[in-house]
């Protein structure tokens, strides 16, 4: 599984997901946000992960393994806080 270093931007939680927003490693301030997703449900769901990911904030530096879904959406399977 990939892993990607950022630092947060922006946490959404939406109750059956978690949302984790970053900008491209590459992109600077001017890139469109990345949004790493933490499920609760389903096949890759774990609720103590989604809730690990709903505590983050602005500026936290994190480590997250993912695997990616469309463009710009990647469901994460793995967080570290560093």
């Amino acid at each position: 599984m990939p892993t990607a270093r950022f630092s947060v931007i922006a946490v959404s939680d939406r109750g059956d997901d978690v949302v984790v927003w970053a900008r491209p490693e590459d992109g600077g301030d001017d890139g469109d946000p990345i949004g790493y997703v933490f499920q609760t449900k389903g096949e890759h769901g774990d609720v103590a992960l989604a809730e690990r990911a709903s505590q983050l904030v602005h500026g936290t530096e994190v480590v997250v393994e993912y695997v990616a879904i469309v463009k710009d959406w990647n469901l994460a399977g793995g967080l570290s806080t560093s």
